[in-house]
């Protein structure tokens, strides 16, 4: 998916399709880079030759330079339709389909936004403009984890005794990319493989036992 729309809620056409693919290409290519040599000494010139385009064209597809950091999060949110899919959550009157969908959502965060997130958690080590960065991504993810722990709560579908900051944080800490580094990275488990296995293991951590 593209995460394009118009603004009138049409299909893109053609130019804002390539427009939305030259952000991205400058988006992925100033993360690289930033990895690569850390944010300070990283030029908007080398971000434009590693992208292909005029430098010009940065300034009117992004912005400045420290713009490409917030863009960094906001193309995330884009290309994994986190929105959508969040969106959809919060309507859902279905215990087990909210806990699918914030799975899901981890998982094409993860999944489609590899290498931005790989670039961002590296050179978090090193750069603070990037540390900053992944802290501002880190904290969004916590902010969903407690949507969908509300969520759960409104609908009274939270085990017995399990409090809304607790299952918060068992989300936040079994969907975080950590967890997905370990999972797909380190051990090998396809992505369908990990999906399924985070939904049925809160499932069980959240809801109450069935019979």
């Amino acid at each position: 998916m593209n995460g394009v729309a118009a603004q009138d809620g049409s299909r893109p056409n053609r130019r804002q399709i390539q427009a939305a693919q030259t952000r991205r290409d400058i988006i992925l290519a100033a993360s690289k880079l930033f990895t690569q040599h850390g944010y300070a000494h990283t030029s908007v010139a080398e971000i434009a030759r590693e992208a292909g385009v005029a430098v010009q064209t940065i300034y009117a597809s992004v912005g400045t330079k420290p713009q490409l950091i917030t863009a960094m999060l906001d193309e995330v949110d884009a290309i994994a339709e986190i929105p959508q899919l969040a969106a959809q959550m919060q309507r859902s009157d279905d215990a087990h389909e909210v806990i699918s969908l914030v799975v899901r959502l981890t998982r094409q965060l993860n999944e489609r936004c590899h290498d931005i997130i790989a670039g961002l958690r590296s050179g978090a080590h090193v750069d603070a403009d990037l540390a900053a960065a992944y802290a501002a991504g880190a904290a969004r993810h916590r902010d969903g984890s407690t949507a969908c722990a509300k969520r759960l709560a409104r609908l009274n579908a939270l085990r017995p005794g399990l409090d809304t900051a607790t299952a918060a944080t068992t989300i936040a800490v079994l969907l975080s990319t950590d967890s997905y580094a370990q999972l797909h990275t380190e051990h090998g488990w396809p992505y369908d493989r990990c999906e399924k296995w985070l939904r049925d293991t809160l499932n069980q951590l959240l809801l109450p036992a069935t019979t």
